[in-house]
C-alpha cells in the first residue's frame, strides 16, 4: 500500500513537471504578408511567411518575375523597438541612425535565378547573433545588435541583387554578403531601387529590388 501511494505521489510531481513545461514552451507566431518591388509597395511580387518562437525568427519569400542568371541575397531586416522608430512602418534610417530602434540588417539566404525568373528563398535568424550583420561590411561594426526582440520586433525581409552571377569567390560573396560583387548601387542614396532601371543588369552593380513587411 505504501508503494502505491509513493508510485501516485511521484506521477503528480512527473505530470506537473511535464505542464509546467508545456507552459514554457510559447507556442510558435506565424504571420505571411505580401512581397512587393521596393518603388511600388502597393503591388504584389509574391508572399513572405515568417515565424517567431522564443529562440529565434524563420522566414521563407516565395517571389516571380526576378532577373534570370541573377546573384540574389535575402536579409533579416530587423527593428527590436519598433515603438521609437520615427515613422510606421520603420523606415531605413530608422535601421541606419536611430540607435534607440535597435536595429539590424542580417544575410537570411543566398541564391541565384534561374531562367524562370520565379525565387524561392528561405532562412533563420538566432537571438544574439551577429555574425551576419551587414553593418561591419558598411563601416558600422559598432552598430551591429543582431535580434533581439523576437516575438516584439519589427521584420521586414528584402531581396538584394547583386547583378549578374559570377564564379569562383567572387560568386560565393555575392550570395553571402552584402556588398559582394557591388561596384555601384542603383537607386536612392541607400541603394534601395527606386524604379525598374534601378534593377542590376550589368556585372558590378546592385540595390535592394523587394521587400516584405511584418509588423
Amino acid at each position: 500500500m505504501r508503494r502505491t501511494t509513493i508510485s501516485l505521489a511521484l506521477a503528480g510531481v512527473l505530470a506537473l513537471a511535464v505542464g509546467v513545461g508545456v507552459a514554457w514552451a510559447a507556442p510558435a507566431d506565424r504571420t505571411t504578408s505580401n512581397a512587393f518591388w521596393t518603388w511600388d509597395p502597393s503591388g504584389s511580387a509574391g508572399v513572405s511567411t515568417l515565424v517567431r518562437t522564443d529562440a529565434g525568427l524563420s522566414a521563407t519569400y516565395q517571389t516571380e518575375g526576378l532577373p534570370p542568371g541573377q546573384a540574389i541575397t535575402m536579409w533579416f531586416i530587423v527593428v527590436n523597438n519598433p515603438e521609437a522608430c520615427n515613422s510606421s512602418p520603420c523606415s531605413i534610417e530608422d535601421v541606419l541612425f536611430n540607435e534607440a530602434a535597435q536595429g539590424d540588417f542580417l544575410i537570411g539566404a543566398g541564391n541565384v535565378i534561374g531562367g524562370s525568373g520565379v525565387g524561392n528563398f528561405g532562412g533563420s535568424l538566432k537571438v544574439g547573433d551577429i555574425s551576419g550583420s551587414g553593418f561591419a561590411e558598411i563601416g558600422m561594426p559598432e552598430r551591429a545588435v543582431g535580434l533581439l526582440n523576437p516575438r516584439g520586433a519589427e521584420v521586414h525581409l528584402a531581396l538584394h541583387s547583386h547583378g549578374p552571377a559570377l564564379t569562383g569567390q567572387t560568386l560565393k560573396s555575392q550570395i553571402s554578403s552584402f556588398t559582394g560583387g557591388c561596384a555601384v548601387f542603383l537607386g536612392n542614396q541607400f541603394g534601395i531601387a527606386d524604379g525598374p532601371d534601378a534593377v542590376p543588369s550589368q556585372e558590378g552593380e546592385c540595390s535592394t529590388i523587394q521587400a516584405s513587411i511584418h509588423g
